[in-house]
């Protein structure tokens, strides 16, 4: 039988076919198939006015985003603890101090009354996760933002091409971060944007990215270098190179149907799950949501029985996340009431989910649930 995994990227013959064409052109670092990437990404999103930046992983995104917004030295930025390590290990590298919140039960996001009650003078931004592509409460984190005067960078890492009211993430707002790593929904093997409201900022994050150096990412668009420039900021080696880009290039091109493909496969687990007392599905109809992974909770203690039992019908799953204030580096943090992240993390759990994910695998998934529950 075969084994099913978490995750599968979907790489085709055209994601081969942009390989071949970028190594043929002969130019490996941040090239013009970085600046197509750029184009493609604020096409999908439908930007209007604001402005991207890619990057090599999501790590460096969140990283230049907090620096772009001013965070440093001495600031504290607010975010969850329900999240990868990449959020608070960036807040650290800026030298700022990470807070970490508690989140809501019904969608996993930020809690924003318990947000506000950790805000202080020393508050500089806040970072609200989407988790699993659905949407936290943005809406509540903007007026928090606008209330005590923050920046808000939001973790859309899980959510590319999510909609709210229409709209997608990215697409409005203060700053947005994404992630193309390869578990993502769109993959550039590594990968990451970062999407501003202004060219200055836009111009400061091509500083940051690129060891701030002034002029050189005009030239490198063109395939070409500048041999005369300056340096201008402190700066990184972020840039996204041309076969990073060219795999994401394939990628975003079919990004549509990825997400209809895993919405339809969503729709029908919440069908399959949506009876079983021992289970909580996620609280949507994903007829919006672009679903990273799809993730639900076993209740009644029944989890660690369930990964078991799946493991021996050749299932993979996960668990996400350890919450960040129970790992060694972050335990000196400042967090504040974990009642609901402490429930969850003992609940929740990932399933396989995949872009054209295969129909046996569907069914092995939903009758491996729905077998152990019946017994």
């Amino acid at each position: 039988m075969e084994k099913i995994p978490v995750f599968i990227p979907t790489i085709g013959e055209d994601t081969k076919k942009h390989l071949n064409e970028a190594i043929d052109i002969g130019w490996l670092g941040m090239g013009s198939a970085s600046k197509e990437f750029e184009d493609r990404i604020s096409e999908f999103l439908e930007l209007d006015n604001r402005f991207v930046a890619v990057v090599n992983t999501g790590t460096s995104a969140l990283h230049i985003a907090l620096l772009t917004a001013g965070v440093g030295s001495g600031d504290e930025v607010i975010t969850t603890s329900f999240n990868y390590v990449a959020d608070h290990q960036a807040i650290k590298m800026t030298g700022a101090d990470v807070v970490m919140c508690d989140i809501r039960d019904d969608n996993l996001g930020i809690d924003c009354n318990k947000a506000e009650e950790l805000i202080t003078e020393k508050t500089k931004a806040i970072i609200p996760l989407h988790f699993a592509g659905i949407p936290c409460d943005q809406q509540g984190v903007f007026n928090l933002a606008k209330k005590y005067n923050l920046r808000v960078i939001e973790d859309a890492m899980h959510a590319f091409g999510t909609k709210i009211n229409g709209k997608k993430i990215g697409g409005y707002g203060d700053i947005t971060c994404f992630s193309f790593d390869p578990v993502k929904i769109v993959t550039s093997v590594d990968g990451g944007c970062v999407i501003v409201n202004s060219k200055k900022e836009l111009e400061k994050l091509h500083h940051l990215r690129l060891l701030g150096v002034d002029k050189d990412t005009v030239q490198r668009y063109k395939n070409n270098r500048s041999w005369d420039y300056d340096v201008v900021s402190p700066g990184f080696r972020y840039h996204m190179n041309t076969i990073s880009a060219a795999v994401g290039i394939s990628q975003i091109k079919q990004t549509t149907k990825f997400i209809e493909s895993r919405q339809k496969i969503c729709q029908r687990y919440n069908h399959a799950f949506n009876e079983i007392s021992d289970l909580k599905i996620p609280q949507t109809d994903f007829s919006d949501i672009s679903p990273f992974i799809y993730s639900l909770r076993i209740l009644n203690g029944k989890r660690e029985q369930l990964i078991e039992y799946l493991k021996n019908q050749n299932i993979d799953v996960g668990i996400h996340f350890i919450p960040v204030h129970k790992h060694e580096y972050f335990k000196n943090s400042k967090f504040g009431n974990m009642d609901i992240t402490n429930k969850v993390v003992d609940e929740v759990l990932t399933l396989p989910l995949h872009s054209f994910m295969k129909e046996e695998f569907v069914q092995r998934v939903i009758n491996g649930i729905t077998i152990f529950f019946r017994k």
